[in-house]
């Protein structure tokens, strides 16, 4: 069997386990998976979730409260396999780093 074959059913037998397992607990891990994300990937979208914190605080500390801005800013820089909309969805459904992704789920729902 070719390397190329070996990789082709790999990625077929991930597809199958992909649909035969219950998400319903780990949204995030089964976008992130559907998405055929690297673990580098993996680790940029949360430096992403960081660094849109940061710029929360920094609005705060002015006194602004528009997560528009965060927004624009968290989509242009996703992943273009992710969606912003599920991506934010499974990482509050999942409770993670929620003080960023709440608000945010909260605006791009108002905008979909």
């Amino acid at each position: 069997m070719s390397l190329e074959e070996k990789i082709n059913q790999l990625s077929f037998q991930m597809e199958l386990l992909l649909d035969a397992i219950d998400w319903s607990n780990r949204p995030f891990e089964h976008e992130v998976i559907k998405a055929n994300l690297t673990k580098q990937e993996v680790e940029a979208f949360f430096l992403l979730l960081d660094e849109i914190r940061e710029r929360q605080n920094e609005q705060t500390r002015y006194g602004l409260s528009s997560v528009e801005p965060l927004l624009v800013h968290f989509v242009g820089m996703l992943h273009p396999k992710l969606n912003a909309e599920t991506i934010l969805e499974a990482c509050v459904r999942q409770g993670m780093a929620t003080d960023v992704t709440e608000p945010l789920y909260r605006q791009v729902k108002l905008l979909y």
